[in-house]
Formats: C-alpha cells, sequence, structure tokens
C-alpha cells in the first residue's frame, strides 16, 4: 500500500512541475523575453534601478557608492557567473539566487555591514568605481548577454545642489527598463536614496515612442554602423530586416555594450560617391513593443570636401533667452560629406583673433548632396522653439563658435584647414521693419548664393515660426528657368516678411565670364530709390536680391517700379534692360 501511495505522488508531483514548466510567463508591459521557471534571466528580468554615484557628502547614507538591481519578474532567478560592467571595468558577481520583486544592493565587500540594514547585499571584491559625471552600467550573464544597462548622466539630476553629491539616482517606472531617455530622476527620498526598497520617485513613466535609426556611417566599403535610439532586442538573426539599396546583409553583430549600436556586413561593396538608403523593417520594435519611427537613412562613403562644396545656410546669433544658437549648414556638391571632418571657428570683429576651433561633429555622419546639417549645443530647445524644423537634420554638439548678438565673423574650414566658406554678420542684415529680432534667424535667399554678400540673407518668415533649422528655408526662392539673359523672380513683390515674395530674386546670365553689372531701381516717376549694385564682377551667372527698401532702409510704397540693368562684357559691348516689378503692401 505504501508504494502505491507513493507511485501516486511521485506521478502528481511530476504532473505538477511539467504543468508548472509549461506555463508561459506573465506578459508585462516590457518587451522582455518570456522564460519559463527555470532560473534563466532574460533582458529586462534583472534591473538595475538605482545608482549611487557620488555619495559624498552624504545626507544620512552611508558615505559609499552602490548599485541597486531588482527582479522584476514573478520568478526566482538565478545569478552565476554573471559580470557588473562599469565603462570598461567589470566584475563577476557570486553564485546566488534573486527572489521575485527583491531588491539587492551591490557595493564594495567592505562595505557590507554599513548596507545590511537597508536590505540584502551582495559585496564584490573589487566594486568598479562610479563617475560623477556619465559613465555606461550594464549586467551580463554567464554568456554575455546583456540582462541590463543605462548609460547614466550627471545631467539627470536636474538639480545643481543634489548634483554635487550625496543624492542618488532612481528610475521611475521599472516597468520600462530600457526606456533611459526621461525614466531616471534623483532620488525624492530625504534619506538621500532608496538602497533595498522601492523607489521614492515611482510613478507611471509608459515608453511610448521608438524613435529608430539616429546614425548610418559606413566603416568601410563592406561594413556600416547603425544606431539606434535605444537598446532593441537581440539577436538581430532575420537578416531581412535590414536592406541596403537591395544589397543582401551577410552579419549583424552588436558593437556597444547597450546593444544601441550594430555593424551590418553587407555582401556587394558600396560605390564612393554613390547615396545609399539605408532600411529598417517597419515591424522592428524596442524592448517596450513601439514600432519604429525612422526607419530610413540616407548615407554613403564620403569624399574630400572642397571650397563650395558646404555653405552657410541658415544663422540664429540672438536666441531668445535661456535658449541656444543655431549654425545650418547646406551640402551644395554632388558628394557626400562627412561632418566630423568639418570645423568651426570665429574671428573677433574687434581685434581681429580666431576663436579655437570646434569641430561640427563628435561622431561620424554623412551630409547627403541637397541635404541640411544643423548643429547647436540644446537641440530638444531648438525643436520644440521652431515648430518648421526638421528634427532629423538638427544635430547637438558640445559647443559652438562665439556669435555675438549684434554682429559676428564665422569660418568653415576642412581638416585640411582649407576655408570652405566664411560669413560676417550683423543684426542690420534682418528685415528693417522688424522692430525686435532676438529668436529670429537669418536665412539665405538660396542655399547656394555667397554667404559674403549680405544681401543674399534675409529674416526667417513669421509664418515659419522665425527659423527652419533643419528645414528648408522660409525665405527660400526656386530658380527659374531662363528664357532670357536677365529673368526675374516675380512681377510683383509683398516685403511683409511673410515668407511669400518678400523679396525680388534679380538672375542674370549673361554669356561670357567677365561680366559687369550695375542694377539700379526707380519709381514709376523715374526718381532714383537704390543702387543694388555697381560694377558688381557677376562672372557666368549672378544673382541680385532686391527687398522693397530704398537707400535709407525704409519699405517703399506701393507701386510700380523699375529695375534697370546695365551689363558690360569683356568684349566692351553694352548692353541695357528694363524691367518691371510691382511693390504690394
Amino acid at each position: 500500500m505504501k508504494e502505491v501511495l507513493f507511485v501516486v505522488f511521485l506521478l502528481s508531483f511530476i504532473s505538477v512541475r511539467l504543468s508548472v514548466t509549461n506555463l508561459s510567463c506573465d506578459k508585462n508591459k516590457s518587451h522582455s523575453s518570456c522564460h519559463k521557471d527555470n532560473g534563466i534571466a532574460g533582458p529586462g528580468d534583472v534591473i538595475i534601478s538605482e545608482i549611487m554615484p557620488d555619495p559624498l557628502p552624504p545626507v544620512s547614507l552611508p558615505e559609499e557608492e552602490y548599485i541597486e538591481i531588482f527582479n522584476r519578474t514573478k520568478n526566482t532567478l538565478i545569478i552565476n557567473n554573471w559580470s557588473l560592467c562599469v565603462n570598461d571595468r567589470s566584475v563577476f558577481l557570486p553564485p546566488a539566487e534573486i527572489l521575485p520583486g527583491e531588491y539587492i544592493i551591490l557595493c564594495s565587500r567592505t562595505d557590507t555591514a554599513v548596507f545590511n540594514k537597508y536590505g540584502r547585499v551582495i559585496g564584490l571584491k573589487s566594486f568598479p568605481a562610479l563617475p560623477a559625471g556619465e559613465a555606461v552600467i550594464y549586467l551580463t550573464d554567464e554568456k554575455g548577454n546583456l540582462v541590463h544597462g543605462i548609460e547614466y548622466s550627471s545631467d539627470w539630476y536636474g538639480n545643481s545642489l543634489k548634483e554635487s553629491g550625496g543624492w542618488s539616482l532612481e528610475m521611475i517606472d521599472t516597468d520600462f527598463p530600457f526606456y533611459t531617455e526621461g525614466n531616471w530622476r534623483v532620488t525624492c527620498s530625504d534619506k538621500g536614496g532608496t538602497p533595498g526598497e522601492r523607489n521614492s520617485i515611482w510613478a507611471e513613466n509608459p515608453d511610448l515612442l521608438f524613435r529608430g535609426i539616429e546614425n548610418v556611417y559606413p566603416e568601410d566599403s563592406v561594413t556600416i554602423k547603425v544606431r539606434f535610439s535605444e537598446s532593441v532586442p537581440f539577436p538581430l538573426n532575420e537578416n531581412h530586416l535590414f536592406s541596403v539599396e537591395g544589397k543582401s546583409v551577410e552579419r549583424i553583430i552588436p558593437s556597444d555594450a547597450l546593444w544601441r549600436e550594430f555593424r551590418i556586413t553587407i555582401a556587394e561593396a558600396l560605390e564612393m560617391g554613390k547615396v545609399y538608403s539605408f532600411s529598417a523593417d517597419e515591424n522592428m520594435s524596442d524592448f517596450a513593443g513601439n514600432t519604429i519611427a525612422r526607419m530610413k537613412y540616407d548615407f554613403g562613403l564620403p569624399g574630400i570636401v572642397r571650397k563650395g562644396g558646404i555653405l552657410f545656410n541658415e544663422l540664429l546669433f540672438n536666441p531668445l533667452p535661456d535658449n541656444p544658437d543655431y549654425i545650418e549648414l547646406f551640402n551644395c556638391s554632388e558628394y557626400i560629406i562627412d561632418a566630423s571632418k568639418l570645423y568651426m571657428a570665429s574671428i573677433d570683429t574687434r581685434d581681429g583673433d580666431t576663436s579655437d576651433i570646434r569641430q561640427v561633429s563628435e561622431e561620424r555622419r554623412c551630409i547627403v548632396p541637397g541635404s541640411y546639417y544643423t548643429i547647436t549645443i540644446d537641440r530638444d530647445r531648438v525643436i520644440s522653439g521652431y515648430f518648421s524644423s526638421d528634427p532629423y537634420a538638427v544635430y547637438e554638439t558640445s559647443s559652438l563658435p562665439s556669435m555675438p548678438d549684434d554682429k559676428g565673423h564665422l569660418l568653415l574650414m576642412n581638416r585640411e584647414t582649407e576655408m570652405l566658406d566664411e560669413v560676417v554678420y550683423t543684426e542690420k542684415m534682418h528685415y528693417s521693419l522688424l522692430s525686435d529680432v532676438e529668436g529670429i534667424s537669418l536665412e539665405k535667399i538660396r542655399p547656394d548664393l555667397s554667404s559674403s554678400e549680405s544681401s543674399n540673407w534675409h529674416s526667417a518668415s513669421e509664418s515659419s515660426g522665425w527659423g527652419t533649422p533643419g528645414a528648408r528655408n522660409s525665405s527660400y526662392s526656386g530658380y527659374t528657368q531662363p528664357e532670357e539673359k536677365i529673368t526675374l523672380s516675380s512681377g510683383k513683390i509683398s516685403p511683409d516678411n511673410d515668407g511669400y515674395e518678400d523679396v525680388l530674386l534679380i538672375d542674370c546670365d549673361p554669356e561670357g565670364i567677365d561680366n559687369v553689372i550695375t542694377v539700379t531701381v526707380f519709381d514709376e516717376t523715374g526718381s532714383y530709390v537704390r543702387k543694388l549694385s555697381e560694377n558688381y564682377l557677376a562672372g557666368e551667372r549672378a544673382t541680385l536680391i532686391w527687398d522693397g527698401t530704398a537707400d535709407d532702409g525704409s519699405l517703399v510704397r506701393t507701386g510700380i517700379y523699375i529695375i534697370l540693368i546695365q551689363l558690360y562684357d569683356d568684349k566692351g559691348r553694352t548692353d541695357t534692360w528694363k524691367k518691371v516689378c510691382t511693390v504690394v503692401r
């Protein structure tokens, strides 16, 4: 009888174990891998939920650094041969289990006694130091796979007093562990942190957006480096997730610890100078399950940039209070340009001294032909402040050259310090009837016009939000197909700075290369209004601009105006044209 009872018990036990084993894990709000109750953790199952990178001066916690980890699952998980890494330093964690919903404090082995009263502690023989400024911290399993990680910054504090030390950084919503931007903040605990317990700032803070591709750059003709806005699930074994102009993808491997950057190897080599489109599958998602927003990115093998290949196109040098300057460039060449090979400097207009040279981009980026490239020290403020901006063409840099509010002189150079372009700007280049130019950018009428001619610049329109960083200028006027040597952009202008026919463009397309042009404006009675140019060396082609103002800067009255163009060529011949333009106010 005992034997029968034992067999029945054994069969019941096996049945229960099989039932438990076959139960799938609850699908939580994160796109974490779904694991059975076998003690194995997947990405996002155990997370870094709190860090103390600068414990001095202390509030009331120990004067030591610590990292808190948290088991988000309903399973007991095994920590065996896991590694804790801080930048390039790593240390093995001792074998242990972490219970469902349990917090563990990681610290130096010599500090375990002072942290014991706050919860369960695991002391590490060589606890890696946490830099106060910024660092990458991540956990890997016994196979080296990412479990969780963050790249923190002292900017997360948002409080200069607490940033000075003694306060921890905590995750807001642990249901979205790979949502780092906006999901971390300084603790509000009066102790200076909450090691071993739920974070003081805990709140619902869902990850609702996966911005997608942030950069694509060819390391060589068959290797492409791709960076996403946040960590993405790996392994990406399905090579069809990515495509490069139909070229087959052979291999995908992560190139950073947090699975944000990947190296893609393609079968056929890229051609020099050709623009390619890198595409991600529209169903690709982040760990939170958000589908990708930006799934295409243009790139190619860059060439050598020469003078005139890339030009200044828009400047914001007098921003609103607490807002940053920005500088926009335009690639008017037929070649792909590496932004990291571009440098800027400013010249002090008072003493002629040149400032330190600033690199346009700290990382390699492709500026493809016909595209805009805007740099600023605060990307988010520029994008939110100018609704006509193109967020995909605005990039953050650590510093800009000096840009005084009243006037300045900017230089653009390549790595060989060859001058590519320069502009001397003043606030007087703005539309003369604007009462206040603060927060208003200066734009080129056409991107390929000379930056050194002040008449080629105009104030951004009010209808565009006073600036168009990364997008086509509000004052832009395209070329018309010339039917004769002199062509006007329109038969009328309305100089009200609304972005529509604010200026008159006079396109001169004479024969030969040694042409001198004089352009004068008269009213319908023949009275002199303004001299737009005098003995201007036009070359093969030139564009002159009239903004509807007289010599004294005042706006002319509504009426008909005569544009007199006189041309002298290298053979001594003289041509004269009279064109009519109506000013409507």
